[in-house]
Order: C-alpha cells, then structure tokens, then sequence
C-alpha cells in the first residue's frame, strides 16, 4: 500500500469519527432538549398544581378565619346571654328571698296584738329588706288633723314628734295618699335626706305613714321590687297597727291606746 492511499485511509477515517461524534452529540443534545423540554412542561405542571393547592389553601384558611370569627362571635353572644340569665336567676332568687322574707315579717305582724312587738316588726323589715337604718313611724290622730311619730330609728325624733297634714313631704304623702319616693341625686324632698313616704291605708283610709330616710351605702336607690315591698308592707303594718289599736281599747280600763 502506497504513502498516498495510507494517509487516505486515516483522513476518511478521521473524518467518520468525526461524523460520528458530531451525530452522537447531535443525538445527545436532541435527548437534552427533550429531557429538559419534558422537564419544563413537568415543571410548569407541578408549579400549576403547588399554585392552586397554594390558592386552595389559602381559601380554606379564609374560610377557617371566618369560621373563628363567627365562631368568636357566637360564643360572645353565648357569653352574654349566659351573663344576662345569671343576673336575671339573681334578681329572682333575691325576689324570692326578699318575698319569702316578708312573708314570714307579715306573718310575725299578723301573729302579735303587742303594739311594741308590732313597731319593731315593722323596724326590721325596713332595715332588713328595704335597706335603711333612718326612719319613722306616723300614724293619724283621731281628728285627722296631724301625725304622731310613734316609734323611730337612726334619727333625731325631736322636730318630727308632731307633723300637721299636708306640711312638708310627710304630711303631703299623708293628705294625698300617694307613695312618694326620691333618688339620692333628688334634692327636692326638702326634709332631711327624705328617700320615701309611704302611706298607712286602711280600706283607703290613711292611718299613718312611714318614713324613710337615708339608706344603707351599698343600696344606691330604691328599685321596683322596694316599691312592691312598700305598697304590701303598707297594707300588712296598717292592718296590724289598727288591730293593736283596736285590742288596746278593749283591754285597757280607760279605753287609751298608749
């Protein structure tokens, strides 16, 4: 074999190893494309996929936050309620008490002819269940034309031992028959700190009248429920008071009622 055909031998050969590289590359380079256009579009998916899970997600906890809200909201409501029934339970078991209270004072009124007996029942509940330790006790003379204070507590009984119908707040709720009742921040009253006079009626007839001056620190004013124990405790202490009345005439010689 000559020079020549030698040295054309190794170019052709040369020439197809370089052929076949060149392809081989070619062929990877078309395998690198596909490889990374397949994992672009999988890239592409799995972001689509991440970002509505992300979005679904993000509802979702839209949807939780709203839930808690109204679950907070709710549960205030529920609070609240719960606060309101308590203090309703609280007032009705203080009504029952106070009821239940008087009753047993009413029936204490109702089981003495023993006028001083009477006088203290009467104290006792205006201190226990109207809450006041200043007050006092009228009742009408015969004639009707002024009131005696017949028993008192916690005040000066000198200026009040005789008050004439329908002078000052006593002898006015006296005249007219009517409850009258001031607030603590109500000045009006005139009398000494007045809180309520409450009428003594007989079969519409006034008899007398209690007073009722300062009251306790921890009661501010008197409430609805006071005002239901004045009106009764003013029938059930007329009532009383003109039985010892009546069995104080009966029994004493001289037909005087101390």
């Amino acid at each position: 074999m000559s020079e020549n055909e030698s040295q054309g031998g190794y170019v052709r050969k040369v020439r197809n190893d370089t052929r076949k590289y060149i392809q081989d590359l070619l062929n990877e380079n078309e395998r690198l494309r596909v490889l990374a256009t397949s994992l672009e579009q999988e890239q592409t998916h799995t972001v689509g996929s991440l970002r509505r899970q992300v979005e679904q997600l993000r509802q979702e906890l839209e949807q939780n936050k709203s839930e808690e809200n109204r679950l907070k909201m709710h549960l205030a409501e529920t609070q609240e309620e719960n606060r309101r029934f308590f203090e309703q339970y609280a007032e009705v078991e203080q009504e029952n008490s106070n009821l239940a209270n008087l009753y047993v004072a009413s029936y204490r009124l109702h089981g003495t002819l023993d006028r001083r007996q009477v006088l203290e029942v009467i104290q006792e509940i205006v201190i226990n269940l109207i809450g006041s330790e200043e007050m006092g006790i009228f009742e009408m003379e015969e004639d009707g034309s002024s009131l005696r204070l017949i028993s008192s507590f916690g005040i000066d009984p000198e200026p009040l031992k005789m008050v004439p119908l329908g002078r000052g707040a006593i002898g006015a709720s006296a005249q007219s028959g009517e409850v009258a009742i001031w607030s603590r921040a109500d000045s009006s009253d005139g009398e000494q700190g007045l809180t309520a006079c409450v009428p003594l009626k007989l079969d519409g007839r006034v008899t007398g009248v209690i007073a009722i001056f300062g009251l306790l620190p921890q009661k501010p004013d008197l409430g609805p429920l006071d005002h239901e124990l004045l009106d009764l405790l003013a029938t059930h202490a007329a009532t009383a008071l003109y039985c010892t009345s009546l069995h104080a005439k009966t029994t004493s010689p001289a037909g005087v009622v101390a």
